[in-house]
């Protein structure tokens, strides 16, 4: 009889190639929101910064030109803030579309090896059978056929 080979073979091998893209990208969209995590604290972190100094300045006493100066430096820092928060929920949404399509992509690629499996246990079983008539055949009438 004849080996086995899967007819899907070549499908089961893209499913393989999609779920490895996809991976790659649910890696890159989580680097992606660590960056933007790393840039949301670093303005967080220069907002305390701004505005200890303003505290300080106050204190010491300043001008009002100077106060002024701070206040608009604050309020474009939280304009930054703001834009940061946005752009950090943007990359999580991204981040759990790529899982998504990681666990379609999975699922998919499951089936198909499973199928594969079945497939070859199927043939298995019929390879065993196969060998057992011929050697029910080679008992009973003495002589093999030939295969």
């Amino acid at each position: 009889m004849k080996s086995y080979s899967f007819r899907l073979n070549k499908i089961l091998d893209y499913r393989k190639y999609l779920r490895k893209r996809a991976q790659i990208d649910v890696f890159n969209a989580r680097i992606e929101c660590q960056k933007r995590e790393k840039e949301l604290l670093g303005l967080v972190d220069q907002r305390a910064e701004i505005s200890e100094e303003c505290s300080e300045e106050e204190t010491k006493g300043m001008s009002v030109s100077v106060y002024q100066i701070f206040q608009s430096f604050m309020k474009k820092i939280d304009y930054d803030l703001k834009d940061a928060h946005l752009k950090l929920n943007e990359e999580k949404e991204k981040v759990m579309v790529k899982e998504a399509i990681l666990k379609i992509a999975s699922i998919k690629k499951k089936t198909l090896e499973t199928l594969k499996d079945l497939q070859y246990k199927k043939y298995m079983e019929t390879m065993r059978r196969e060998e057992q008539k011929i050697l029910d055949e080679i008992v009973i009438t003495g002589k093999g056929r030939s295969v």
